[in-house]
């Protein structure tokens, strides 16, 4: 696992090359073939020669971020989990993490879940995209579903919050906090929030339901039977809902609290 705060997750006073090492010592790898490895490791995610014998103050955020990757890639996983791995770099250093990250995942045929609250970043690596709200998965599918078609309100609320650059419009914000996830919540975890919401949603939490082939969103408007209930306008919490729930629909989302997206060969979020 790679976490999101490499300076918190290495020894300050322990060499990095020890650190990277340390788990093939402890699986009884002899001390010069965990050299090689380690080695040769730095050297696999762009580290110059040397720098296994530097202190972690020594190295800079993106340096120390491809440290915790070559720890991560010891004893060839074949799932690799990163959590925001660039959310602490600046824009530069960001591009090389995410070309590094392209590059093992090409060359090992190693899968990744990827933490993220930048879409960016997940259209840019992930394969499938699952979009998380209030700790509970929203939407599933391949990141060209989700990201062109989204079927999930609180996806198109999401997506339609991130600013265009030739977009008339500018982005429409969803007002509300999402719910406190320590307190029982009947329903939707979303529907004190959604303008579509209608008399089912604040009662019974919905399951994932599978929209198309390959694409689940977890919202009642996809159930038949529970949709046809639902007034053609029906305005909820003060706002207009003259939007149905069209799949490819699109409104506003202020924060995106989550989007939970996951990279590999064939990886799901």
């Amino acid at each position: 696992m790679v976490f999101q705060g490499a300076m918190h997750s290495l020894n300050p006073v322990v060499r990095v090359g020890d650190q990277v090492g340390e788990r093939l010592l402890a699986d009884g790898v002899s001390k010069s073939d965990t050299a090689t490895r380690v080695n040769e490791l730095l050297t696999r995610v762009g580290l110059p020669t040397g720098t296994g014998s530097r202190y972690p103050h020594e190295l800079s955020g993106g340096m120390k971020q491809r440290v915790m990757i070559a720890t991560a890639l010891t004893h060839d996983p074949p799932l690799l989990i990163l959590d925001e791995p660039t959310s602490a770099l600046d824009v530069s250093i960001q591009a090389q993490i995410m070309n590094l990250l392209k590059e093992l995942k090409a060359e090992r045929q190693i899968s990744m879940l990827f933490i993220t609250h930048d879409l960016a970043l997940a259209s840019d690596i992930c394969d499938h995209i699952a979009v998380v709200y209030a700790g509970q998965v929203r939407e599933l599918g391949s990141a060209d579903d989700v990201l062109t078609k989204p079927q999930d309100p609180y996806t198109q609320r999401l997506l339609a919050s991130i600013p265009g650059l030739h977009d008339e419009q500018p982005p429409d914000f969803l007002p509300g906090a999402p719910p406190d996830v320590r307190n029982t919540i009947p329903g939707c975890r979303f529907a004190t929030r959604c303008p579509l919401a209608f008399e089912p949603c604040d009662k019974e939490p919905p399951p994932l339901i599978e929209v198309k082939s390959g694409q689940w969103s977890r919202c009642w408007l996809h159930d038949p039977e529970r949709a046809a209930t639902r007034p053609a306008t029906a305005p909820h919490n003060g706002e207009s809902a003259a939007a149905e729930a069209a799949p490819e629909s699109a409104a506003a989302e202020a924060a995106p609290e989550s989007a939970t997206p996951a990279a590999g060969p064939e990886s799901a979020a």
